[in-house]
């Protein structure tokens, strides 16, 4: 499908990075270290749902051992010990968080995406819009309507993960979104970006409040933390 058609940065041959070239001096590519956080609406892009979220799982880790973009070896890092490693796996797949394969029995979600999100190095979010405003963007047209609120999962992971890959010394080095519309025959539509005009002005404040929490807790400075605050 073409929505699994992508390339992520730094898998491309001689892209990876020495430490010493990152923006991030506390991260190195020997350590502990996911290659990718794919972000998803369980509902939607889960098992449950049309289950993109494991296809592009699969994806990369097949991407990530054949031809030109096979991670070199030292790139391969260390799978982290608080996320749980799926079976079967090889040390030269990219190691790619999913929180239905990679949460630890009894961790909570809210714990286990913060500690894979801190040693991520791609954040990739499956932003989908399909019928009846479903899909991880679709549902969210609903905050702002007659003043409902709540804490968005998927909206929360973004503003974490831009605010990471903003920061120096984090891992997270790059943002990259795969975009789709409604299920279509093997593959699905393109995205409706006609519909984000239906999207409230007003913020999350109830998500927002809750990922400015979540910063504090990562160690990003006061300054950060009011930027995503002043959101609401």
């Amino acid at each position: 499908a073409p929505a699994l058609s992508f390339s992520l940065p730094g898998f491309l041959p001689g892209s990876f990075m020495h430490e010493t070239e990152m923006h991030a001096t506390i991260f190195n590519l020997r350590g502990e270290l996911m290659h990718a956080f794919v972000c998803y609406r369980v509902v939607t892009e889960g098992k449950v749902g049309n289950g993109l979220a494991e296809r592009v799982v699969a994806k990369i880790r097949c991407m990530s051992t054949h031809g030109d973009l096979q991670i070199p070896r030292h790139g391969w890092g260390i799978w982290p010990k608080s996320a749980k490693r799926p079976v079967p796996f090889r040390p030269e797949e990219a190691k790619v968080f999913l929180d239905v394969d990679c949460l630890v029995d009894g961790q909570s979600w809210c714990d286990g995406f913060v500690e894979a999100l801190s040693h991520s190095m791609v954040f990739v979010p499956l932003l989908s819009w399909t019928a009846e405003d479903r899909g991880s963007v679709g549902q969210m047209s609903r905050i702002g309507v007659d003043g409902f609120d709540r804490v968005d999962n998927v909206l929360l992971e973004l503003i974490i993960a831009t605010a990471l890959r903003d920061e120096p010394g984090a891992a997270v080095q790059a943002v990259v979104p795969v975009l789709i519309g409604a299920a279509e025959g093997d593959g699905f539509a393109p995205f409706p970006f006609s519909k984000l005009a239906r999207l409230s002005d007003e913020p999350s404040r109830a998500t927002n409040a809750r990922a400015a929490a979540i910063l504090r807790q990562l160690g990003l400075g006061e300054d950060k933390v009011q930027a995503v605050l002043r959101l609401s």
